[in-house]
């Protein structure tokens, strides 16, 4: 029943209460009524009955093991202490509406033990793995964020995120694991309406008068257009300036998990023109060896034929042009190995800012793969 209100529970409080003081005022009530309004709020109030939390839900500013949140914005926090012999720990994220398409995770804090090497960097031991990704995480991550889609339905509007870590006892030489993860809850501005209804509709235009609807409007929508990344995008820096670098870089040591392959957005307001990278970490592993020529570029990093055990780890900037101490301009859209130490690379072509990380399954231990940090700027 509770998805069949068009109204958040703050929003339906303030109107209800406006409706009671408008409809109590009247002389006449025997009209008030109407059948629209009175549905409206029947379902209104028993679908916010219905959230109210039981005892393993947490509606609060923080969100701990086992807990499910109801709200908005919540901040997963890690036990104080965990077991020598490890632990598994489960957050439930509950849809606000219909209307949430995604969730943005910001890594407060995120320190688990690194990734095994063999045969490729991946998270064997301790792992951070959210419903609707098709990777998991684990080593050094505080201040990365994470973009995830969400598709609530009414049969279905909750989402997982698990940490699973492993036993110190039995690996006493990992990290000691701690995080502390914002989640919010996003909303697109266009859903489809659920069943309920042009009644619902027509009461909800009854119940508020003609100021209150933009704020209505407002609630549902404006404080999320900023932050709605574009579809596809695992990672979307708003500022117009900032840090962007590859997961697990820690202190510059790395190394990149293995197997990912993901992109990277920048928000462009209309009057951008230019987005400029510049490296302070770059260390992409490349199966060839650079040359003066080629310091890892383009057919170096990513061949245009497919051979058996190469490694085609790259990071992919559309249209860069780049500033090297020995090439003062230079075209090229994948790099690797070393390429962009001391560099500067400008993107000024139409359409949207990205970029896109790939990392196979091949390790080479003598070809470092350390990763990838860049100060952005958007102008």
């Amino acid at each position: 029943v509770q998805h069949a209100c068009p109204l958040e529970p703050a929003v339906l409080e303030s109107v209800v209460k406006k409706f009671v003081l408008s409809r109590t005022a009247s002389t006449d009530l025997s009209g008030a009524m109407n059948f629209p309004v009175t549905f409206v709020l029947i379902v209104c109030m028993i679908g916010l009955m219905q959230l109210v939390p039981t005892d393993a839900q947490y509606t609060g500013p923080t969100l701990a093991c086992g807990g499910t949140s109801l709200v908005k914005s919540t901040t997963l926090i890690s036990p104080n202490n965990i077991a020598a012999d490890g632990l598994t720990c489960v957050y439930t994220i509950r849809s606000l509406n219909l209307r949430v398409c995604q969730l943005r995770l910001d890594f407060n804090s995120f320190s688990l033990g690194q990734p095994t090497l063999d045969p490729y960097p991946r998270c064997i031991n301790d792992v951070f793995h959210v419903q609707n990704l098709n990777f998991d995480l684990c080593g050094e991550n505080t201040g990365q964020h994470l973009y995830v889609p969400f598709n609530p339905t009414s049969a279905d509007r909750t989402m997982t995120i698990t940490f699973r870590i492993a036993s110190r006892s039995r690996i006493p030489t990992l990290t000691n694991p701690h995080w502390s993860i914002q989640v919010q809850q996003l909303e697109c501005p266009t859903v489809t309406a659920p069943a309920a209804a042009p009644v619902a509709k027509e009461a909800v235009r009854q119940l508020a008068d003609p100021e209150m609807l933009p704020q209505v409007a407002r609630t549902l929508h404006s404080t999320d257009i900023g932050l709605l990344a574009p579809n596809g995008c695992l990672q979307y820096f708003t500022g117009s300036s900032g840090t962007v670098e590859s997961f697990n870089l820690g202190g510059g040591v790395g190394p990149y998990l293995g197997g990912l392959n993901y992109a990277i957005c920048f928000q462009r307001r209309r009057s951008n023109h230019h987005l400029r990278l510049t490296p302070t970490t770059f260390e992409i592993a490349s199966s060839a060896n650079p040359t003066v020529e080629n310091p890892g570029l383009d057919e170096l990093c990513y061949s245009n034929i497919e051979v058996m055990g190469r490694s085609e780890d790259n990071l992919h900037i559309p249209n860069a042009v780049v500033h090297l101490p020995a090439f003062p301009t230079l075209r090229a859209s994948r790099f690797c190995s070393r390429s962009l130490v001391n560099g500067e690379i400008d993107v000024s072509a139409p359409g949207p800012f990205m970029m896109y990380f790939n990392s196979d399954d091949q390790f080479d231990p003598f070809h470092r793969e350390t990763g990838f940090s860049m100060h952005y700027e958007i102008f």
